[in-house]
């Protein structure tokens, strides 16, 4: 079906007074309302553009193509969930949805799912145009659509990722007929109680789905892993399709009992060795294979060196064992723990190659130890963001870290925010102390007006009053002002208020918790 816009880019875009051609005309009830707002105007330039206002809200609430549809759309099913009315609570989620960082709407999607709620109609059309947008928050967004939210959506071609079925169907629904996040959903849920019955039925859709959602499914087996998925994820490691490899891979990681993980460990023990000090300790030696093996192709071990690699070859060929073989066995066979093994690697000749290795397996099989040693001895030869680490730890352990780079002063306030907002994943809080300690920061950095000339942390406060704990709303929303604020600084200040008050009336719909 051809865009209704077609029609009047030669207008658009060249002007009015250059073309002097006619608009076209619509049929239907679009076009008498184009007709009665045009046909108003004044002059050709005001007709093009309130033609282009009333297309503009017909396409929001759902209209395509030039013409109305030879056939009316089945109406959407009954609701089964209530929405808010008029007031705080709608005010509140048109803040989210219209004048907020991206974090804000997917909390609120959030608390309506966890409320029973759903999001009111006059909100759908912009609640979906975000999904299109973000597809981080589309998990986030189906549950709080509603019964009118998912027919709309499928009305709209670019808005057709929410056009699944509503979360009240009941047994295999979702994974028959719902979306590639209802699925995922529906799967990792079935793994949860019953992973033989979870594995099966992917394994049984596997010869149906692109490659694109064959990997995005297999993510779901994480859930319940056990040696029991290993001939799945071998089938998998064979697919044609780059993507389902690497995804094979990292769930084969966290099995260190795998046939897979065990060749690796076969080809990396050979290269290290024991020798001794002069003082006649142990000590462990590593050194770099001397060509590549005929076995690594099977394997997917990458013999090929990129051309713009800082590696050299034999450094490159040592890195591709090292991100294959499980964390837990550095630890066995040398007795060293993993802040142990990062301070051995920093002595030898081939720190980066086992650093990267050993960061790209824990990317994969997360260890706390392991992120724990890493973020108390950075390693200058790891090129990766910190925040990614600290990512993978559990909150209350996350959160220690940070806290104590706001407090030791080690790092500046603006980098210590930056890395906990990129931790800290959509839907999640920080904690109540470290909230507290990070906004007594920022109130320092007020007074001394910092904000007006530190843009990077300036940019950074509305995000963090989306991460911000609930107990420090107050002082949040209270930093200390000035009277020489700049324009910049006004605008963002003001940003905070709205979305601290946003989040305030939001977390009023919150069940509270029964003893």
């Amino acid at each position: 079906m051809s865009s209704p816009w077609t029609a009047l880019l030669p207008a658009a875009t060249v002007g009015t007074d250059r073309l002097a051609a006619p608009l076209p005309t619509w049929p239907g009830d679009i076009g008498d309302t184009i007709s009665q707002a045009a046909g108003a105007a004044t002059d050709p330039a005001t007709a093009l553009l309130r033609t282009v206002a009333v297309l503009a809200a017909c396409g929001l609430a759902g209209a395509q193509g030039a013409a109305a549809p030879a056939e009316l759309p089945t109406p959407a099913a009954d609701e089964t969930l209530p929405a808010p009315g008029p007031g705080l609570v709608f005010d509140a989620l048109r803040q989210a949805l219209f004048d907020s960082p991206a974090r804000l709407p997917h909390e609120a999607f959030v608390i309506l799912a966890r409320a029973g709620l759903r999001l009111p109609g006059l909100l759908l059309p912009q609640a979906l145009e975000l999904g299109r947008r973000s597809i981080a928050l589309r998990a986030a967004l189906l549950p709080a659509l509603g019964q009118r939210g998912l027919w709309l959506a499928a009305q709209r071609e670019d808005w057709a990722y929410a056009a699944g079925v509503s979360e009240d169907d009941g047994g295999d629904t979702p994974w028959t007929e719902g979306t590639l996040e209802q699925r995922r959903a529906w799967l990792t849920r079935l793994r949860a109680t019953d992973a033989t019955a979870g594995r099966e039925r992917l394994q049984a859709a596997l010869a149906e789905l692109p490659a694109r959602e064959r990997a995005d499914l297999a993510s779901a087996l994480a859930t319940g892993l056990s040696l029991a998925d290993e001939p799945l994820l071998e089938t998998l490691r064979g697919d044609r399709s780059k993507e389902v490899r690497q995804a094979a891979l990292q769930l084969l990681l966290r099995l260190p009992d795998a046939a897979h993980p065990r060749r690796a460990v076969e080809r990396i023990t050979p290269l290290l060795t024991q020798d001794r000090d002069l003082l006649l300790r142990k000590r462990w030696q590593v050194d770099a294979p001397t060509a590549a093996g005929s076995d690594w192709k099977a394997d997917q071990v990458d013999a090929t060196r990129p051309t713009h690699e800082t590696l050299g070859e034999r450094a490159w060929w040592l890195y591709q064992l090292v991100r294959q073989t499980p964390l837990a066995w550095w630890s066995r066979h040398t007795g060293m723990t993993a802040a142990e093994l990062l301070a051995w690697a920093a002595g030898t000749d081939w720190t980066e190659a086992l650093v990267r290795g050993w960061a790209d397996v824990l990317l994969a099989a997360p260890d706390d130890a392991w992120c724990d040693a890493l973020l108390d001895r950075w390693p200058p030869a790891l090129r990766m963001d910190p925040a990614t680490v600290l990512g993978l730890l559990p909150p209350a352990a996350r959160d220690r870290h940070l806290m104590a780079a706001a407090r030791n002063g080690s790092q500046q306030l603006a980098i210590v925010l930056m890395q906990a907002l990129n931790a800290c994943p959509p839907g999640q809080s920080l904690s109540a102390e470290l909230s507290g300690v990070l906004v007594r920061a920022l109130h320092d950095k007020a007074r001394d007006g910092a904000l007006n000339t530190d843009y990077g942390l300036r940019g950074q406060l509305a995000d963090f009053a989306c991460v911000a704990h609930p107990s420090s709303f107050g002082a949040l929303a209270d930093l200390p002002r000035r009277a020489d604020e700049t324009p910049s600084c006004v605008e963002a200040l003001a940003l905070v208020d709205r979305t601290i008050a946003a989040r305030r009336t939001l977390h009023t719909l919150i069940p509270t918790r029964t003893p």
